[in-house]
Formats: C-alpha cells, structure tokens, sequence
C-alpha cells in the first residue's frame, strides 16, 4: 500500500471540500447554541461570543504580524485567515460550548487566545496542527482556572453538580444523581456545560453530519461504544443497575466530544482502522480519568492525549487502510483484557 504525504484534513469523499464540511459541523451546532442561549440566557451568548471572537482575532492578527516580518503589503484580506472557510470560527464554537455557563469572560478570551495560539498556529496553522484546538483551550482553561469552573463553587451553584460529578462521589448509589434518564437526554434543566447537556441535539447534529458525509461516524460508535462496554462491565462486576451506563453515556461530554471533537479530520488518523483503534483509546482514557481519576469528566484529556498518539498510528510501516484476520484477532484481544483489567481494578479500588 502506497501512502500520500498532503496536508490534513484527509477526507474521504473525493469532492468534499473543507469549506463545505466545516460549514456542516457549524450547521450542526447551531441547535446546540439555541438551545444553550435558551438554558443560560445571555451568559451564554456572551461566552459563545467571546470564545470565536478572541479565536478570530488571535489568528487574524499572528497572520498579519507575520505578512509584515516577511515584508508583505498590509492588506485586509489575508490569506492565510481561515475565518473564510470556517475553521477557526467552528473551533470557537466548540470550545464555547464546552465551558459552563458562569465563568468569567476574561478567562473564556484567555483560553481562545492561548488555544489557537498554541494549539495552531506555532505549528503552522490549518491542516499542521497536533491538537485538537477546542480541547486545548478547554484543558488550558481547566489547569490554569480550575476554581473558576467548579460546580461546588459559584459556577451552575442555582443548578447543583453534574451527574457525572455526583456519580464520581458515590458510584453504587442509583439515587445519587436526581437526574432521570429523559432530562439528561433533552438537557432540559441539567446543569452541565453550555453544548453538553442535550443528548438529543447533539445526536441530531450527528446524524446531519453523517446523512451529510461530514465525518467518519465511526470514531464516535467506536469512542461511545468502549464506553459503554467498559461501564457495563462494571454494571455486572459491582452488581449496580442499567441506569450506570446510561449515565455515562448521557452526562458529561462524553456525545459532544465524540461527535464534534473526536471526529476532527485535522487530528485523527488517516486511515479507517486507525481511527477504530484511536477511538478505542478515547473511550478507554475517558473512562479511566472518570472511573479513577479525581475529575469527574475526561473527555478533553483523552482526546489530547491520544492526539499524541496520531502519529504512531499512521506510521507506514504498520498503518494499512483495510481490516485483516491478524490485526482484527490482535484488536479484539485488546479489548477483553481492556474489559477484564477494568472489572479487576474496579474491585480491588473498591
């Protein structure tokens, strides 16, 4: 198999275009920025604003700073700025709507301008970049202003924890969370970060992106797939009931980031099974973070780290574009010992 060596996004339908794709994914977020305005009021359009336009400018002004260090004339349209195609608008989006709908608006412009800055464009901008740059920005916000972010303090304090949050404190109590199943599908009345909460819309907008052949819908059934799997198992180790795994799959980020963050065509692999095997990773380092780590999400943990990981992934020398008996015999291994070593772990950590 011969490879080809071209700048990201690879896409895999011949006339797909990056314009058009990233105008499906923000067409897809739309309901979700809706539906965000319509929970939090105008904190959130305030936060959705802040976070695209210090994305924007950051980029516009390095683009130009740069022209001038290279010695070229000042011209409003440059063209390096991506805001034509709608990449670094998209990125804004999705860090926005990833954040909570209380924190400060100094720290949302802090994190869009550190995020695009450091997770793009010192790599040379659009199709260079290693990391995702929404869970960039998000996991700069999260190390550098925790406190600003917490539940238990100001933030979403009128709505009470998230479920995942109560889940992490007491993960054999059904009652534990107060959430029925309905309000963590429609999001009405969840606390959670602005684009998280709905399980319904985020859903529709991957099925628009899958009806639009937008992205590869299985890095997200591979990603919320090993989630599931891993919590059943310990569904049937610890003797709780069906609503744990539903819980991990409906709170949290877990459907926003599997549908809007994990499926980046900039920082996944390039060839299918690669992708299969890169959201397994995901899905395994989520729930690790959440099961044994000391926050109750992990989402934009693991999407940077296996970020990391692309590389090696795609390496020539092992990466091939098609299934065979042997790497699907490995694979599935991989998975039962995945499976085996959760349930051990859960109960010896009690």
């Amino acid at each position: 198999m011969e490879f080809v060596t071209k700048n990201s996004p690879h896409l895999r339908r011949p006339n797909a275009n990056v314009v058009r794709m990233m105008r499906d994914v923000a067409i897809a977020l739309s309901p979700l920025v809706i539906f965000a305005i319509h929970q939090h009021g105008l904190s959130a359009l305030w936060i959705l604003l802040v976070s695209v336009v210090s994305m924007v400018a950051t980029e516009y002004i390095y683009y130009q700073i740069i022209d001038k260090l290279n010695g070229e004339k000042f011209t409003l349209n440059n063209k390096s700025f991506t805001v034509y195609n709608f990449s670094v608008v998209v990125s804004g989006l999705i860090y926005g709507l990833t954040l909570p709908d209380q924190i400060p608006l100094v720290i949302v412009a802090i994190g869009g301008i550190i995020g695009v800055f450091l997770a793009k464009l010192i790599f040379g901008g659009m199709g260079q970049n290693i990391f995702n740059i929404a869970a960039f920005a998000r996991v700069f916000v999260v190390l550098s202003f925790g406190t600003a972010l917490a539940y238990t303090n100001h933030v979403d304090a009128d709505l009470g924890a998230t479920a995942l949050g109560v889940l992490n404190q007491d993960m054999l109590n059904e009652n534990a969370t107060n959430y029925g199943f309905w309000t963590m599908f429609s999001g009405i009345g969840l606390p959670g970060s602005l684009g998280e909460t709905s399980a319904l819309l985020i859903l529709a907008g991957g099925l628009y992106l899958f009806m639009r052949k937008s992205f590869d819908v299985f890095v997200p059934l591979t990603y919320v797939g090993t989630v599931f799997i891993l919590s059943l198992a310990v569904m049937f180790t610890q003797d709780v009931g069906f609503w744990y795994p539903a819980t991990h799959v409906l709170a949290g980020g877990l459907l926003f980031g599997a549908v809007f963050m994990a499926t980046d065509p900039i920082t996944i692999p390039t060839t299918r099974p690669g992708r299969i095997y890169f959201a397994f990773g995901l899905g395994v380092i989520t729930f690790i973070i959440r099961l044994f780590g000391n926050l109750p999400e992990g989402v934009v943990f693991a999407i940077l780290i296996m970020n990391m990981f692309v590389p090696a992934i795609d390496y020539h020398k092992w990466a091939t574009n098609k299934f065979t008996l042997k790497n699907v015999s490995i694979f599935t291994a991989i998975v039962i010992i995945t499976v085996v070593l959760t349930a051990v772990g859960v109960h010896y950590a009690g």
